[in-house]
């Protein structure tokens, strides 16, 4: 082979690695760049912003569209809000009703009946039958 030849491989072998080398470096630094974005978006705080833009966004998504619900049905809105509000307040709502029919309301009520037979315990204290002294504790 010619020296010519051999100086035009040689050349060419240089091109190809000096190539390779700053494809190697651009490669190293899209890595690095790649890995600092994603340990930026790792962030505790990151993440519980972003997920908390996401709740925000749905939230006012929802309450947009009850709100328009609501103008556009609101007979049936308003019977949803009596059956939820009744839901809440049964047993309040029970006990009055079982006052108003029989008089009196047992079920839900605790009362206590005070007794003037027994020294000693005053007119405030509830009557019980047990002794002074059971269940007390020295």
């Amino acid at each position: 082979m010619s020296e010519k030849n051999k100086d035009k491989k040689k050349g060419a072998g240089t091109e190809e690695l000096e190539r390779a080398k700053l494809d190697a470096e651009l490669a190293k630094k899209r890595l690095t760049s790649t890995m600092s974005t994603l340990q930026d978006r790792l962030k505790p705080g990151n993440l519980a912003s972003e997920a908390w833009s996401g709740v925000r966004g749905k939230g006012e998504e929802l309450a947009d569209n009850t709100m328009q619900t609501v103008k556009d049905r609101p007979a049936a809105a308003g019977g949803i809000l009596a059956v939820i509000i009744l839901y809440l307040a049964r047993h309040p709502l029970l006990s009055l009703a079982s006052r108003l029919f029989n008089g009196e309301d047992n079920r839900d009520l605790v009362t206590t009946k005070v007794s003037k037979k027994d020294d000693n315990y005053d007119l405030a204290a509830p009557a019980v039958s047990r002794s002074v002294n059971e269940g007390v504790i020295a």
